[in-house]
């Protein structure tokens, strides 16, 4: 299957205007019908820099600010949950959508995520088969895996002063990873597609083989935006967060394309913008799938992999979402990773950008280096400190043996 030519529709930066932020926004909190707000945009800003300031800042908001004025109050509270990752919403104004008003049916249309619980909750994995996948070991796929080029992909990414959404090069980034993506995959399976900043989402695509009449694609993600949590114009390197999820979208479809990999499923890797801005690119490209009714057999997400102080690499499943690709996830470390350490943790609602998809009923999960609360979360993350010196890239290549066999795995 080629890219959507709906997403090609929307991948020329000229036509980025016409997705003008509006100075309302449709938030959501959490996954009940009532967990929805409308927020004026300068008061998701203030909210925004309390999210993402120090652990003691959130108690200290000062909840006269006329701002606050008839806030939501489980949004403040979602807020100032410090034992949440990430934005903790979605902005659900991103994607094309109609002009927000209080009668807007799109208050209503975006009631129906409780309902989209058993579809994601029921839908079935396989049972890893190392037998059928000789590709996945040492002599096969496993060998091509480099911690060298993923500490390359991290150097590149972490050296732009920032990689903020908002920034005024914010665009570089993206297109940075266009040129890699495009390397690995060729042009006619890579685009660019727009949001209402100027910071694209970049997607490559390995097309599924010939013959196939499958129409299910796997979607592998991570985010390559970056924040600094005490000043949105201060140094964000984000070597961690997410420039090392980047890195092995980046050398997974790098080690795909070389070895000539096609399976029944088409897959694709997904590099998204506006992260910290409430899974702003991720909730985009989630909603023109959804509506253009395009059937997705999973979607993983790497969100930081690659602090790794432990003797022994650590994976981390986050458990809020779908628990079948938990129980196959698991499956896949213990069969093809043995070497590895494996958690489990929370992160809270809309903690990356598997949430857009979970949202939206498809089957998604997080996997990652520790979950919010472990002794072992990268203290450095969302400061200028979060840099590539502080990695072992030695123990993030597991992630890339994982994202391998979770491609071969679900693309067949």
């Amino acid at each position: 299957m080629l890219l959507p030519t709906f997403l090609l529709a929307v991948s020329s930066p000229a036509l980025a205007t016409r997705f003008m932020a509006s100075d309302r926004r449709l938030v959501r909190f959490g996954p009940g019908p009532n967990e929805t707000a409308l927020v004026p945009a300068l008061t998701l800003d203030l909210l925004h820099s309390v999210r993402h300031g120090h652990d003691g800042e959130a108690a200290t908001l000062d909840l006269e600010h006329p701002l606050l004025a008839g806030l939501h109050p489980g949004l403040l509270a979602a807020v100032t949950d410090t034992t949440r990752r990430g934005p903790g919403w979605i902005d659900m104004t991103e994607p094309t959508l109609p002009a927000i008003n209080e009668a807007s049916p799109l208050q209503l249309a975006v009631q129906s995520e409780e309902l989209e619980v058993e579809r994601r909750q029921t839908a079935t994995f396989p049972t890893p088969n190392a037998a059928k996948y000789p590709q996945l070991s040492n002599d096969g796929f496993f060998k091509s895996v480099s911690a060298t080029k993923l500490s390359s992909t991290v150097a590149t990414l972490s050296n732009y002063t920032t990689r903020y959404y908002r920034n005024t090069n914010a665009r570089v980034p993206a297109t940075w990873i266009q040129s890699q993506f495009t390397a690995a995959a060729g042009s006619g399976n890579v685009v660019l597609v727009e949001n209402s900043f100027d910071q694209p989402n970049v997607i490559a695509q390995i097309p599924r083989k010939a013959g196939s009449t499958n129409d299910e694609i796997v979607v592998i993600g991570a985010h390559l935006d970056s924040i600094n949590q005490s000043s949105s114009g201060g140094r964000a390197p984000g070597a961690d967060d997410d420039a090392s999820g980047i890195a092995v979208l980046l050398q997974t479809l790098q080690i795909l394309t070389e070895n000539g990999w096609a399976g029944s499923r088409q897959i694709e890797f997904h590099a998204y913008a506006g992260e910290e801005g409430g899974l702003l690119g991720s909730s985009r490209v989630a909603s023109q799938y959804k509506s253009a009714g395009i059937n997705v057999r999973g979607m993983l997400q790497f969100d930081m992999i690659a602090y790794q102080i432990n003797t022994k690499p650590v994976i981390t499943i986050l458990t809020d979402t779908s628990s079948g690709l938990q129980t196959f996830s698991n499956g896949l470390i213990t069969t093809y990773i043995p070497e590895a350490t494996l958690y489990t943790n929370r992160c809270g609602y809309a903690c990356s950008d598997h949430f857009s998809w979970d949202s939206r009923g498809y089957a998604s999960i997080s996997i990652d280096e520790s979950g919010p609360s472990d002794r072992y979360l990268n203290p450095y993350y969302h400061t200028s400190g979060d840099t590539i010196d502080r990695l072992d890239f030695t123990k993030a290549s597991v992630f890339v043996k994982l994202a391998l066999a979770w491609a071969l795995e679900l693309s067949e």
